[in-house]
């Protein structure tokens, strides 16, 4: 009985926990459907009015929905390239950094905790520093500057996620197919990548969401128009705050939402097939 009680306890504290968490999300989504241009409730009447209204003549900016505000999808096509070049990179470091660190070479814990920094330094830190190497060098702020700022900081999160799927079992299966006098690269490709496939996709998609919605560091190494997250938080530094601005969060959030499923997904499909 009281085992019960404690396993009904802990669902609710998590489930408190999760909705807590959630829960300005999901304010933002409602409020994104609000046919007036408050941001408070009650909603009297919803509409989609801030994602696909036509404009009627020379409207504010703030007034104008996302459908016909080409500054926006401008932003959201720089996103959308930023954050798949992340992505494919992450992958690839990755992935080729967590098959050297499986070695004991000399620096292997330095080169460890040297990634491990990417998400250790505060935001403010590596985007000033990056701002300084952009000085250095005399490089022009471009899309490779949002591309390079973001795969420092999202590595090191697909390198924990891939660690975690180096285990012995995956090491006995590389040693018995050298033992079949398999090269390095055909064991890579023959037995080693088709065991971490989904990690390596997971890394990939992980990297393209972290990169996606990253305000912080991005916002030191833009000009112009910029991302979809510099673009709103610049738009609302000199406008008003109308539920057009939700709608385009509620954008964010539903591509951030689809990739954790996607991920959760994967990494399920992973674990069965190794059962």
């Amino acid at each position: 009985m009281k085992t019960s009680v404690s396993h009904f306890l802990l669902k609710l504290l998590v489930a408190f926990i999760i909705a807590l968490i959630y829960f300005p999300t999901i304010i933002i989504i409602i409020l994104s459907f609000n046919k007036a241009p408050s941001v408070t409730f009650p909603i009297t009447e919803f509409s989609l009015d801030w994602y696909i209204k036509k404009p009627v003549g020379s409207e504010y900016a703030a007034l104008v929905s996302l459908m016909y505000d080409w500054g926006f999808w401008d932003a959201l096509k720089n996103s959308i390239i930023a954050s798949f070049i992340v992505a494919f990179l992450a992958a690839f470091l990755v992935t080729s950094s967590a098959l050297a660190l499986r070695y004991k070479l000399r620096g292997r814990t330095f080169f460890f905790f040297l990634l491990l920094m990417g998400f250790l330094l505060p935001g403010a830190t590596l985007g000033l520093g990056v701002v300084l190497l952009h000085k250095m060098l005399g490089w022009d702020y471009t899309i490779w500057s949002v591309v390079l700022v973001n795969t420092v900081y999202t590595v090191p999160f697909g390198l924990l996620l891939m660690m975690a799927r180096f285990d012995p079992q995956l090491a006995e299966y590389e040693r018995a197919a050298s033992t079949l006098k398999a090269g390095p690269l055909q064991t890579f490709r023959r037995v080693t990548f088709p065991l971490i496939k989904w990690e390596v996709i997971s890394a990939a998609i992980m990297g393209f969401l972290l990169s996606w919605g990253e305000l912080i560091r991005t916002q030191f190494v833009v000009r112009g128009i910029g991302v979809v997250s510099t673009y709103i938080y610049n738009q609302l530094c000199i406008n008003p705050l109308t539920p057009k601005w939700y709608a385009a969060g509620t954008i964010i959030a539903v591509v951030a939402f689809i990739g954790v499923f996607i991920i959760g997904t994967i990494l399920g499909r992973g674990a069965r097939e190794r059962i």
